[in-house]
């Protein structure tokens, strides 16, 4: 009798699989896409069938149905909650990078088959207590903490039953997963874009808030930098503390007039506006008597600098929320994971080419 050849075998199936698996068919395929909602052990064990039986996918069907799950949004999952604890809820909104934030997590939650809903801590009768009582009633598992109206925030609520992820440094108590800008590499890239402008003396203008917000991420590298060259070519931080009022910005001009006929920087990293007046009376024009490079260019966007990528960070804080969410982490984690994205260098009108780049300035980035 002759011995049938391989092409001569009839197909395997994924009803062949899942006959063998003893399990429907969907979650046969369910199993061999390598969907965490079919558990661990069940994917191994089908998959493991599938191999023995010689299952391969027919191309042609999964070309069709790659086709019509992009043409079809994705099956409805579960609710995220995105946190919002600002004195308003217009408050949050009216940040344009956290907009940039909201944005990319409820794109990407989208295209996951998750809902991202604001619920808002600070509504009238809100208690911690009750906001955990309305979450749990929603059903809603998976919490995104937005940034907080201000650094070293805390949050005095029970998460035992939540997986939770936290948008930047500002939450400081419980400590969370992060998902954040790179912001140390934001500023070594800031530095090395000004080097390779020529310029070589950069100074760092930031304020106190901006610190603890980001931990000292921002500027701590500058300072490093600094360290690393001959002490007559240090240029020191321009620190600006507590100006909260409209006032505080006028007074510490001065301070900056006074810092910049000393230290005489052709180029300045800046963490916010308040800057451009104080050059501007000195009679210096930006992009032209001096060079201007911020570490946001979302919030000054003809500004040369860096783009922390915001829709990405959000993206990336949801990702992470639905990875633990399907692993079934809830509570406050016992090792936080800090999830950083890079951000980008734009050119820009405020940066200008003063000659080449000095090479001993590049190595104290190194």
């Amino acid at each position: 009798m002759e011995t049938p050849t391989p092409s001569s075998q009839p197909r395997v199936t994924l009803k062949d699989v899942a006959r063998e698996a003893d399990v429907h068919v969907s979650t046969a395929w369910r199993a061999l896409s390598n969907d965490t909602y079919v558990s661990t052990e069940k994917r191994t064990r089908i998959r493991a069938i599938a191999e023995r039986l010689g299952y391969t996918p027919d191309p042609m069907l999964s070309a069709l149905s790659s086709y019509r799950r992009k043409q079809r949004p994705p099956a409805y999952r579960s609710t995220l909650a995105w946190v919002n604890n600002f004195p308003t809820r217009q408050d949050c909104f009216g940040r344009t990078y956290i907009q940039g934030f909201f944005e990319g997590a409820k794109a990407y939650a989208e295209s996951m088959g998750f809902r991202l809903e604001e619920f808002w801590l600070r509504e009238r009768g809100m208690t911690p207590k009750r906001a955990r009582e309305v979450l749990l009633a929603r059903n809603i598992r998976g919490l995104l903490f937005a940034p907080q109206p201000m650094a070293g925030g805390s949050l005095d609520m029970e998460l035992d039953d939540f997986s939770c992820v936290s948008i930047g440094y500002s939450l400081a108590s419980p400590r969370l997963h992060v998902a954040c800008n790179d912001q140390h590499a934001s500023t070594l890239l800031c530095l090395r874009r000004l080097i390779e402008a020529g310029h070589r003396r950069i100074g760092m203008v930031t304020a106190s808030d901006t610190i603890r917000r980001t931990v000292h991420h921002f500027e701590a590298p500058f300072l490093v930098f600094q360290n690393a060259l001959p002490a007559k070519q240090r240029v020191p931080l321009f620190l600006v503390e507590g100006a909260e009022e409209p006032g505080d910005l006028a007074r510490w001009s001065k301070h900056f007039a006074k810092w910049y006929a000393t230290e005489r920087p052709t180029a300045i990293i800046a963490t916010f506006t308040g800057v451009v007046p104080w050059i501007e009376q000195l009679g210096l024009k930006v992009g032209k008597d001096i060079s201007l490079a911020t570490l946001s260019r979302t919030q000054q966007p003809r500004w040369a600098g860096i783009d922390q990528q915001e829709r990405m960070i959000g993206a990336r804080a949801v990702e992470l929320l639905i990875s633990i969410f399907q692993a079934g982490e809830r509570g406050v984690p016992e090792t936080p994971i800090r999830l950083l994205v890079e951000g980008k260098w734009v050119p820009g009108e405020t940066v200008c080419s003063v000659g080449e780049p000095a090479p001993e300035l590049l190595a104290a980035l190194e």
